[in-house]
């Protein structure tokens, strides 16, 4: 899983640099599976879920060994 964290009180700043993000991603071939964004006390911009296979899959083909990722 990748998380972003993104904090700031202007909402439409942050929505937008979330879909950058996400866009972003998917453009490296790395498709967002799930997406949310919290607000609180504080706005902020929580996980990103993308599949572990996917990103598997990503690492090999950019020439990474996803196992050297896991430490």
């Amino acid at each position: 899983n990748i998380m972003g964290v993104a904090h700031g009180t202007d909402k439409h700043r942050l929505l937008a640099h979330k879909a950058a993000i996400d866009e972003h991603l998917n453009g490296c071939g790395i498709p967002v599976q799930y997406t949310n964004v919290f607000w609180g006390g504080r706005s902020e911009i929580k996980p990103s879920e993308i599949s572990p296979f996917a990103y598997r899959e990503w690492c090999r083909s950019i020439g990474v060994d996803p196992e050297q990722m896991r430490d």
